[in-house]
């Protein structure tokens, strides 16, 4: 199985700490941000993606960020022409899915698990993402 660059937007540190030592452990390569505005497409609200290749192989965030939802993310992630592959994108959240919500997360391709989840799912759908990835 492939070794992934995965990228994590997420604001609760001991959440993030336990993703990245659990998809670390997995042999990935796993870089912790708390909240989106790291991401190039993000900060330059002028153009779009200037990178060739994806930054990352999988994308997750959190639904409830600093300065934007995940969800108004990865639809800015999509509108700047963001490389990394929208079913390799996973939304966590602990709210409430709305009829709204559903629309636009299969609208985006991406993936949502709902709070609170046991780290076996999220770890089983990283490994679908390495087999999307061969």
């Amino acid at each position: 199985m492939k070794n992934l660059r995965i990228v994590i937007f997420e604001d609760d540190q001991a959440l993030a700490s336990m993703l990245k030592l659990v998809l670390s452990k997995g042999g990935h390569d796993v870089q912790v941000f708390p909240d989106p505005t790291i991401c190039p497409v993000y900060r330059d609200h002028e153009t779009e993606c200037i990178n060739g290749t994806p930054c990352a192989d999988v994308i997750i965030s959190d639904y409830k960020m600093p300065h934007m939802t995940g969800l108004d993310f990865f639809k800015l992630m999509r509108m700047r022409g963001c490389k990394a592959k929208d079913e390799n994108k996973l939304l966590i959240t602990g709210s409430v899915i709305s009829a709204e919500m559903k629309h636009d997360i299969k609208g985006l391709g991406c993936c949502c698990i709902k709070k609170p989840f046991k780290i076996s799912k999220i770890v089983n759908w990283v490994d679908e993402c390495a087999d999307r990835e061969q």
